[in-house]
């Protein structure tokens, strides 16, 4: 009998097994696309609350799971800025946000995000924080943000107006329309002091980061309106425009795919960001000087003959001139994709390959040339 049990067991580990080697496989090697980020819009995360957006919150976990098993990789609001400004973003990134600040992104959408250590943002109206309980959905309450920003690394928020997220009796939204008898001046001095007053009441619920994200209420901006929130302090603008976000975007204007309605399934959300996808030209891969690189990580390179020996931690590594394998522990080979290459006088490395061969996710900045380990979300 217990033979029967054992032999059960066994059966099912490798079951198991082989179910989770090909969704590990897909995850490490399907690359949709590079060097641009799908920027996801969320409202409302409920799970008796009806409405064109709100999801409950096994939709919202089972979007989220289907992108980490299909191999899309969350980046933080801090890691999409370093990207716009010229730092790499690993494949298949995603950017999560959220707008308005409802409460329900405290008891609905935190936990999830936490659990799986997924990045994300949300863009408060900072009216609703004198009386959180007395909008219509009730929103986050200064003590609700405050913990979520100093208890973990990778929950962010932003402005989504002070009190312009409405619309005039005119029926344009007040972030861009006049008020009766209102002229230039003074409507650039509405926008502008709403938008100060947001940063202003969101610092103080910060671990001292700068208030500088926001999305337009309704997605809706104007040149006039632009202008003022980034004068008041704004640098990277949401709106709504379903597009991927690339480095070459304005960045007050930057786009976002909405996946927070209730028809939008997992399956629905990949072929919605596969779809919006933006053709990549055919270009070299980024190289590194793999000794500088090494060393900024806190390693150490020596070079003999054709052979570069770099040390890292307890790891050794060797790589030989114009070959496309390295060897990793003295005797383990390693195939790279692209060959180590002797450019200038320097031993480079695809940083693809650095990456693999180290085993750790590199964040490369050209501005700098620093690189630096990518460092994943954790909850203090």
């Amino acid at each position: 009998m217990y033979k029967r049990i054992a032999i059960s067991i066994l059966v099912s580990l490798l079951g198991l097994t082989l179910l989770l080697t090909p969704l590990q496989a897909e995850r490490s090697e399907t690359i949709y696309y590079q060097d641009q980020v799908a920027v996801l819009m969320y409202h409302h995360i409920h799970d008796t609350d009806t409405s064109s957006s709100t999801i409950t919150s096994t939709l919202f976990q089972n979007q989220l799971t289907t992108l980490l098993s299909k191999g899309y990789h969350f980046i933080s609001l801090d890691e999409f800025k370093m990207y716009l400004a010229g730092a790499t973003v690993p494949s298949n990134a995603v950017l999560v946000t959220f707008d308005d600040g409802y409460q329900s992104f405290f008891t609905g959408a935190y936990p999830i995000l936490k659990s799986l250590r997924i990045p994300a943002v949300n863009f408060v109206i900072t009216t609703d924080l004198a009386n959180p309980l007395a909008s219509y959905i009730p929103s986050m309450s200064k003590e609700q943000i405050s913990e979520m920003t100093h208890m973990t690394n990778f929950i962010d928020i932003g402005c989504h107006t002070d009190n312009l997220h409405h619309k005039l009796p005119s029926g344009e939204a007040a972030l861009v329309g006049r008020l009766d008898g209102e002229n230039a001046d003074a409507y650039q001095q509405r926008v502008f002091s709403d938008a100060q007053a947001c940063i202003g009441k969101l610092a103080p619920l910060t671990d001292n980061k700068p208030l500088e994200a926001m999305a337009y209420p309704y997605g809706i901006t104007s040149p006039a309106a632009t202008e003022q929130v980034k004068k008041a302090g704004i640098r990277y603008a949401f709106t709504i425009s379903p597009e991927m976000a690339t480095r070459s975007a304005d960045h007050m204007l930057i786009p976002r795919i909405n996946a927070g309605s209730p028809n939008i399934t997992p399956e629905l959300l990949l072929r919605s960001i596969q779809r919006r996808v933006q053709a990549q030209r055919d270009s070299a891969p980024l190289r590194l000087d793999a000794a500088a690189a090494i060393a900024q990580l806190g390693g150490s390179a020596t070079a003999e003959g054709g052979e570069l020996r770099l040390r890292l931690g307890q790891q050794a590594f060797t790589l030989q001139v114009n070959a496309k394998t390295a060897t990793r522990g003295g005797d383990a080979r390693v195939r790279l994709r692209e060959p180590v290459l002797r450019e200038h006088g320097k031993v480079t490395i695809a940083l693809d390959d650095l990456q693999a061969l180290i085993g750790q996710s590199l964040v490369y900045t050209p501005a700098t040339g620093k690189v630096d380990v990518r460092v994943a979300p954790s909850v203090k």
